[in-house]
């Protein structure tokens, strides 16, 4: 009888963990995200901002092991008005 309802109380664990686990969205940033900042930072976040955003931070690999924003994103930012180095990294790394 015990273990019966030790493998109940089991499946009932496991199952509480996974539906949640399998129903949440992936963990990333999106380009709404990248727009917000540039928001948040004071900027319009009109459709150059949007083309910048549609480029993706680059993902850390092992010779570098940081995430870091992708040039496109931060050239197009410089083109799109915004000269402050620091705000065009922060944003480009919500992209």
């Amino acid at each position: 009888m015990k273990s019966k309802r030790l493998v109940a109380s089991l499946l009932l664990t496991a199952a509480a963990v996974a539906v949640p686990v399998a129903a949440a969205a992936p963990a990333s940033a999106s380009g709404r995200d990248c727009m917000n900042m540039a928001k948040a930072l004071g900027y319009i976040a009109g459709p150059k901002v949007a083309g910048a955003c549609g480029f993706p931070a680059i993902e850390a690999t092992l010779s570098k092991p940081w995430k870091s924003p992708n040039d496109g994103c931060m050239n197009h930012l410089e083109r799109a008005g915004i000269s402050n180095w620091n705000h065009r990294f922060g944003i480009c790394l919500q992209a």
